[in-house]
């Protein structure tokens, strides 16, 4: 979002795949948790009535990448790292996203 925010973009589409952070973002949960710094710095940024910012649940299979890319921040460090050129472990679901490939969701009996 902060980075949204400073290179000045009027809309914003988030998309995540965890419906409980979907929650915590857009209710006045208080529940105590150790990322409630973080969130409260999330709910300033959404607050802002300089911008247009939409938080929406997804599948991780409506987007592949982006559920790659938080795949890759579980397992590297704290902060924020920026690309210039899509990292290599995200070129192939890329690629498949631009040919218009679908990931059906698989539901287990």
């Amino acid at each position: 979002l902060e980075i949204a925010k400073e290179a000045n973009t009027r809309k914003l589409w988030v998309q995540v795949d965890s419906m409980a952070v979907v929650t915590l973002l857009t209710t006045h949960s208080l529940r105590l948790s150790e990322y409630n710094g973080m969130l409260q710095q999330c709910k300033l940024l959404l607050a802002r009535t300089d911008w247009e910012v939409r938080i929406k649940h997804c599948f991780w299979e409506a987007n592949p990448v982006t559920d790659k890319l938080a795949n890759m921040g579980l397992e590297g460090h704290l902060g924020v790292k920026l690309y210039h050129t899509p990292p290599v472990v995200v070129r192939e679901a890329l690629l498949s996203d631009q040919m218009g490939v679908a990931w059906p969701r698989q539901f287990h009996h």
